[in-house]
């Protein structure tokens, strides 16, 4: 597949150079190696998307769907979406919008001002009045007077107000009046917007390896995961997998790689292969899949590989996981940390784990013989008494000594279960040393101090542009995996007023 990779970044150098500016910022590219139904093999080459405004450039797989042509449902009902979003913006801009806000703020303010003069002056004549009040019990005449007063200001502070109010709603009517015409188009271009969405994926129809076709529609709505996303079906994997069914051809390898920089949000390295994305491309890909020799992925067996015991006493036992094993059951094996230990300790009032490790990471990992010390340590992990040393190995050098990261991260629900750092995201904070540099392999070893445990905290802070921008050797997620694994392991805690280590 690095082969195939290498090919086609010479296809495009040499054959379209003016695209390299708009790749530098970032494209997914797929290869896929075929054999022709005379036994020669061969590659097809494919990109996410659009290049340059087209999805046909010669040399490449085209689009499963040609929606775009000009004359088309698609072109014809996008314009028409079109001229609705560029009459209401037309509408926002207008005079007469501008105009009928400014006299409606403008009667709002007359109202405002002149309500709280009158007021005022009737708050005055109102003091006179109480000052003449003694006079009127020996006066009848001004005691009558004082009274008409203050019941004409009384309703003519009543009419006022209802005047200007009446202003005030005439001003408002005319901004709900054009509110209302844009909320009108707006509910027709969703409408309408919906009705071509579904109708692009009820006619972008795909085959399998056993001959069947299904619209994309409804291989969303089989795999229970409703409508699908915008841009389902233009990844680059699909396209390829497509041309390859369409034209007898066999498909042997299927890879795609990043070409550019890294997304703000994502974590993608130039060169670098990466699994389907789940959110637009694993429906796609299972379906089109079907009745294919396809080898699945291996997954890592740490079923015999030992589990030590580094320390314990009556409350608590620590372990060194290895990478590959689960830390506590899960969907993905039978085999986990907890189950092992509570089958090694099966007289014990509970095995429960105080923390995570994720299962690629090795190291020290402490479980819990008891509930009150499962929840006393749980709490000094919630008020951050707990101190870890995380020992890494990273892809590249990293220029500063020490220091502290500071990236939220969040679930990246289209690429599970990869996270991603977010402005939205939870707090994540990691402080890092330089332990060695190793220029002629390209290296660092690190400690980590995690001072938060998110998901993927420490893998993603390397990796990331912003955080250390080398992620850690054998990451599959986020660098480059290797047959050695994830270099990273937990290799000190203090907790308890118990400090282990591995090193």
């Amino acid at each position: 597949m690095q082969k195939a990779a290498g090919e086609l970044r010479d296809f495009i150098r040499s054959t379209y150079p003016e695209w390299l500016p708009e790749l530098e910022k970032g494209k997914m590219m797929g290869v896929l190696v075929v054999r022709y139904p005379d036994g020669r093999e061969g590659s097809l080459y494919a990109y996410s998307g659009q290049i340059a405004g087209k999805s046909d450039h010669s040399g490449f797989v085209p689009g499963i769907f040609d929606y775009l042509q000009p004359d088309g449902i698609f072109k014809r009902e996008e314009s028409s979406i079109s001229a609705i979003n560029r009459n209401m913006d037309t509408l926002r801009s207008s005079y007469e919008m501008s105009s009928a806000k400014a006299l409606y703020e403008q009667a709002k303010q007359v109202m405002d001002s002149t309500l709280a003069e009158t007021k005022r002056l009737f708050d005055e004549h109102k003091a006179e009045r109480h000052r003449l009040k003694a006079q009127s019990d020996e006066n009848p005449d001004l005691r009558k007077r004082l009274q008409a007063e203050s019941q004409y200001e009384k309703a003519e502070l009543k009419r006022i107000k209802q005047r200007l109010q009446s202003e005030v709603d005439i001003a408002k009517g005319r901004v709900d009046n054009l509110e209302s015409q844009l909320k009108i188009m707006d509910s027709e271009r969703k409408y309408r917007s919906s009705v071509l969405q579904r109708w692009l994926f009820m006619n972008f129809r795909l085959p399998n390896a056993l001959g069947s076709v299904r619209s994309v529609g409804d291989i969303f709505s089989d795999a229970k995961r409703g409508l699908p996303p915008s841009g389902t079906g233009e990844c680059a994997a699909p396209k390829l997998l497509y041309h390859a069914l369409k034209h007898n051809l066999t498909p042997l390898y299927i890879g795609e790689f990043w070409w550019g920089a890294s997304p703000k949000d994502e974590i993608r390295r130039d060169g670098v292969f990466y699994g389907a994305c789940q959110a637009k491309c694993a429906p796609i890909l299972n379906w089109m899949l079907k009745g294919m020799d396809v080898e699945p992925p291996q997954v890592y067996a740490a079923a015999n590989i030992p589990l030590p015991v580094v320390y314990e006493n009556g409350d608590i036992v620590v372990v060194d996981k290895p990478s590959g094993l689960l830390s506590v059951p899960g969907v993905a094996s039978d085999d986990n940390v907890q189950s092992r230990l509570q089958a090694k300790y099966p007289n014990a009032e509970c095995i429960l784990a105080v923390h995570r490790l994720d299962l690629a990471t090795s190291g020290l990992l402490v479980f819990a013989k008891n509930i009150s010390t499962y929840k006393r340590l749980q709490d000094s992990f919630a008020t951050r008494q707990v101190r870890k040393r995380y020992a890494a190995v990273l892809d590249g050098i990293v220029s500063q000594d020490s220091g502290v990261i500071n990236l939220p991260i969040e679930p990246d629900f289209e690429n599970r279960p990869r996270q991603r750092v977010s402005l939205s995201g939870s707090r994540a904070i990691t402080e890092f040393e330089v332990i060695e540099r190793d220029y002629v392999n390209n290296l660092t070893k690190v400690n980590f101090y995690p001072h938060t445990g998110r998901t993927h905290q420490l893998r993603i802070h390397a990796a990331h542009p912003q955080g250390l921008g080398c992620p850690i050797v054998g990451d599959e997620l986020y660098g480059v995996p290797n047959k050695e694994g994830l270099q990273l392991r937990a290799v000190e805690i203090l907790i308890d007023g118990i400090n282990i280590r591995l090193d």
